[in-house]
């Protein structure tokens, strides 16, 4: 008689590893945080979750055991379920939207950026592509286990996000930043970041505290998170979030009616308490100013619609490619706009969700993703009418989100934790056994090369930005040396050039204004229509020519002002530096003595 072997569950081994790979990435989005670096919430994150991103593409497609066929689970289409959304629709709107995002940033107008993304943003190409892998990590989580490993890991970042807030609150932070109205920043240096990935978290982490199946232990950090995520949203004070949390909240309501009715002392005690908490806060002054349509950041926001929509209006059929928008806005803001918002900071991105996709790809594109984001709502919709906590907490998650993200924009930080969100929602609505596509054994080993070459980039970034930093701080020749190591570390980064064109511009003679202008052009080879080096290349040619007081200087800042003022009409900078050549030249001929006469 032969002896048996265990049978080994190599599909529910790798799912397990998986679960736990995208635990960890909510945990690191929240905590990767560098206070020694220039901008302390950018490049640790960035290549921290970059890694764990590649991790967990590679865990979905490796096979565990040696000699098994690699292979990617697939969600089966079956006429037994009629009121699913079919999953071929998902695939051929990212697939869609992806191609032509790729011809966007062919023909964008910022040809390196459109596909790294910029130093403050990151949405390129490239970012784009993440979100669909993360969509497909997360719609390979079938099993209740798994999911419930992922939102535990929610939870964990929920609970470290409020604490965050609220240490920052009572004026300690790691991120030295201030925000008007006492808003907080987090550990992403943005209150509006912090209510984009509140939203996210607070319904996650309630899913663990009321799910029966998981321990009291973890029921205890479920509720520690939802307390922690709901303090960080309001303390964050956008409007956004809280619009989107709220109607979260009012479509689970309408779905669970009868539930409302026998509840309806809780509610309302709820209720009662949440009006009291903005009449004696005040919230509730940030929370009524949404109102006013005529004045404040609510005026404001829909200008910034209205500038995206002039965007899509000059580019409509293929925008002008991903990170483009900063180096069109000066050319498309009209002249009331700058009078009321000036241009001290220049809006890189149009505060729409939809808005913003389309001004990088076109009408298309925005339809694309538009289309998208339906298909999630109905998802969520039809998801809410069950009673399983974990599947309600990813329903009111996804709504949440996006009606928050058509107040903002998408985030490459926080989008791949809510497409891995989406992903396990339409999971979580998928009936019958699943089905298995094979993998060539090719495609783990290039995504784990690339994978690997973006951490290496990311981590000489990280030792760029605290050259800055240092930099910033040291006098003189030291500082100078320290900027430029960090651009011999990163030289396609503008930020690296631009702070070391700042530092060189420090000295006092002219030929640090030599070597300013030296390096503020290198960053302009990488980012020629950058709005941000233009002003500062403006500055010191213009600074160079009054301290010379030679035509050739003059003739030369004037012909590059001219030249950027045809590009940004209304910047007041620029306008500022064509004042002082027009002053300069005017005292120079009155001056000038007089020609003798002939005789």
């Amino acid at each position: 008689m032969e002896a048996t072997t265990p049978t080994v569950n190599v599909g529910a081994r790798r799912s397990v590893a998986l679960a736990f790979v995208l635990g960890a990435l909510f945990v690191v989005t929240v905590v990767a945080v560098d206070p020694r670096g220039l901008v302390p919430s950018g490049p640790l994150r960035w290549t921290a979750t970059l890694a764990l991103m590649g991790a967990a593409v590679c865990t979905l497609l490796l096979q565990p055991v040696m000699g098994n066929p690699r292979r990617i689970p697939r969600i089966p289409q079956t006429a037994g379920n009629p009121r699913r959304i079919p999953q071929q629709w998902v695939a051929w709107l990212w697939v869609g939207l992806l191609l032509w995002l790729f011809l966007a940033s062919v023909f964008g107008a910022d040809a390196l950026h459109a596909w790294i993304g910029t130093p403050d943003r990151r949405m390129g190409w490239l970012a784009w592509l993440t979100f669909p892998l993360m969509y497909l990590c997360g719609q390979a989580l079938t099993s209740e286990l798994d999911r419930r490993i992922v939102l535990r890991g929610a939870a964990i970042a929920a609970g470290i996000l409020g604490v965050w807030c609220v240490f920052e609150r009572a004026g300690w932070s790691l991120i030295d930043e201030s925000f008007a109205g006492h808003r907080v920043g987090g550990p992403f240096g943005q209150p509006a970041y912090v209510g984009a990935i509140a939203v996210l978290l607070a319904p996650l982490s309630a899913g663990v505290a009321f799910d029966r199946a998981g321990s009291r232990a973890w029921r205890v950090v479920g509720a520690a998170g939802a307390i922690g995520a709901t303090a960080a949203l309001l303390l964050a004070q956008t409007r956004g979030a809280w619009f989107g949390i709220v109607v979260a909240l009012v479509l689970l309501g309408s779905r669970h009616s009868a539930v409302a009715r026998r509840r309806w002392r809780e509610i309302g005690l709820v209720a009662a308490a949440i009006v009291v908490l903005f009449a004696v806060t005040p919230l509730g002054g940030r929370a009524a100013g949404a109102f006013d349509l005529g004045h404040g950041t609510t005026r404001g926001r829909f200008d910034d619609w209205a500038v995206g929509a002039r965007v899509v209006e000059h580019d409509p059929f293929i925008g002008v490619g991903p990170e483009g928008y900063r180096v069109v806005f000066p050319r498309v803001v009209s002249e009331r706009y700058v009078r009321c918002y000036g241009t001290d900071v220049i809006p890189d991105r149009a505060h729409n969700g939809i808005i913003d996709v389309a001004t990088s790809g076109g009408v298309v594109a925005g339809l694309l993703y538009a289309a998208l984001l339906v298909l999630l709502l109905v998802a969520a919709w039809r998801s809410m009418r069950g009673r399983d906590p974990l599947t309600l907490a990813l329903a009111c998650a996804a709504v949440a989100y996006i009606v928050q993200q058509q107040f903002l924009f998408p985030l490459s930080e926080i989008d791949p934790l809510f497409w891995v969100v989406a992903g396990m929602l339409v999971a979580s609505r998928a009936a019958g056994p699943a089905r298995e596509r094979r993998v060539n054994r090719a495609i783990p080993a290039v995504i784990a090369v690339l994978v690997l070459f973006g951490v290496v980039m990311g981590t000489r970034e990280v030792l760029a930005d605290r050259l800055l930093e240092r930099a910033a701080t040291e006098p003189g020749a030291t500082g100078l040396h320290d900027a430029d190591r960090a651009t011999r570390l990163r030289p396609d980064s503008i930020r690296t050039w631009y702070v070391a064109a700042r530092i060189a511009a420090r000295g006092e003679t002219i030929t640090d204004v030599d070597a300013a202008v030296k390096r503020v052009e290198r960053g302009l080879r990488q980012s020629p229509r950058d709005p941000a080096l233009r002003v500062l290349h403006a500055d010191l040619l213009v600074q160079r020519a009054l301290r010379s007081g030679l035509d050739d200087d003059r003739a030369r800042a004037e012909a590059v002002v001219d030249g950027y003022i045809a590009d940004a009409p209304h910047e007041a900078r620029l306008q500022r530096d064509r004042l002082a050549l027009d002053s300069t030249r005017s005292s120079t001929r009155a001056v000038r003595p007089a020609a003798p006469e002939k005789s």
